[in-house]
């Protein structure tokens, strides 16, 4: 049986054809189909859409099986059911298991392994496994948490950036960085911005890799932003350890493993340098051993008793 993993961010929607061996043939992206963004009738018009061409190139065959890892879901009563619905319809026939994007994470960053994985993309969340307990912690949305995700980063880059306007904070690259992007007349002119787009979390987002480009070029208020989102996201780790990890404090140094996925750290040692110093003793952070899409397909394998 080939398998379809999707990964469906606040960003993207991403699809991957793996062959039986999950030997990945093929991948493309597809706009966001979160619900909160694109609609739901826009969630089922992305994932239709993105089937479609997947079957289209001709290496799926006729028999294979769908894994979802969808942002959003499983994130309240009326939005969980409607996406099940949804994913019922456009999977037809096929296999398939849908779960939240951050069990898929943490199923392909550590292969199904007991262990902590981090999202911080658009949003953020972490999400641990030991034996049969599991548990997730953040993810409460742009408006309420997300913190260390693009969202969060881009707000900090804003206020950041009004403290070196007014001189609360040296001046640095963010700001000449700041007014270059937003294409900014005046400096109050961040202002109108603010009003017109803070409540878009994408449009937000989008100015996250402005705060690794100022820390890269020097900027202290840049680099304390990202060290912020490490002890921020460790936080998260912390608390999923006190939930189902039995005697935290007796745990060997380094053996807990926490992974990592999402456009935040693109920011490299820039945040994964503050992230690994702020977990827990008893963790280790590592690379992840897959990428997000095949999470959900490992999952649905070992649910049809299929694991390689």
């Amino acid at each position: 049986m080939r398998w379809l993993g999707i990964d469906a961010g606040g960003t993207k929607t991403a699809f991957a054809t793996y062959d039986e061996t999950l030997t990945q043939l093929d991948r493309f992206e597809l706009p966001t189909s979160h619900y909160a963004q694109a609609g739901f009738d826009g969630m089922e018009a992305v994932l239709a859409e993105g089937i479609a061409r997947a079957e289209a190139a001709g290496l799926l065959g006729e028999q294979y099986g769908i894994g979802i890892g969808m942002c959003g879901y499983g994130e309240g009563t009326t939005s969980t059911a409607r996406i099940e619905q949804i994913v019922a319809k456009v999977a037809g026939a096929h296999p398939y298991a849908l779960v939240n994007d951050v069990e898929s994470a943490w199923a392909a960053g550590l292969n199904l392994a007991d262990g902590i994985v981090i999202i911080a993309g658009t949003g953020s969340i972490a999400y641990g496994v030991h034996g049969e307990r599991s548990l997730r912690c953040g993810g409460w949305d742009y408006e309420l948490g997300d913190e260390g995700s693009g969202g969060w980063l881009g707000k900090e880059l804003l206020r950041a950036f009004s403290r070196q306007c007014d001189g609360r904070d040296p001046a640095g690259p963010l700001r000449s960085l700041v007014r270059q992007e937003l294409e900014l007349a005046d400096d109050f002119d961040i202002i109108a911005f603010a009003q017109e787009h803070m409540a878009n979390r994408s449009r937000i987002s989008a100015l996250a890799p402005l705060v690794s480009k100022a820390a890269a070029a020097g900027d202290a208020s840049a680099q304390r932003i990202l060290e912020r989102a490490a002890t921020e996201e460790a936080e998260m780790v912390a608390a999923i350890v006190l939930g189902i990890f039995d005697e935290p404090d007796n745990q060997a140094a380094g053996s807990i493993p926490v992974t990592y996925v999402g456009g935040t750290f693109k920011a490299g040692e820039a945040i994964l340098g503050p992230l690994g110093a702020a977990l827990p003793r008893y963790c280790r952070l590592i690379a992840p051993l897959h990428e997000p899409e095949l999470g959900a397909c490992l999952i649905l394998q070992k649910r049809l008793g299929l694991s390689l």
